[in-house]
């Protein structure tokens, strides 16, 4: 099924889908709910910046990075947007 949005949307699209790869692939692979350490997710050209309220919960998501963009890319194909090359980063 392909998604139409706008561009506002699809960047909202893009944060939640962010927001949601992290707390699952937490779920899944440490069984911790991490979304009480989420503040917001903002994009910079690139870049996605993903805003913590732990330093601890930055490094342990750097190890899981890799399952977490690989899981965002398969949410993000849903609204065939092949060519969206991204960078995480945790502040």
């Amino acid at each position: 099924m392909k998604l139409y949005l706008t561009p506002k949307k699809t960047e909202l699209f893009i944060k939640s889908s962010v927001w949601n790869s992290i707390v699952e692939v937490f779920l899944d692979k440490k069984q911790i709910d991490v979304s009480n350490f989420l503040i917001s997710v903002k994009i910079s050209g690139k870049k996605i910046f993903i805003k913590t309220n732990k330093p601890i919960f930055n490094s342990e998501a750097i190890l899981l990075e890799q399952e977490i963009i690989s899981l965002l890319k398969t949410k993000i194909e849903k609204i065939n947007l092949e060519d969206f090359d991204f960078k995480l980063k945790y502040l």
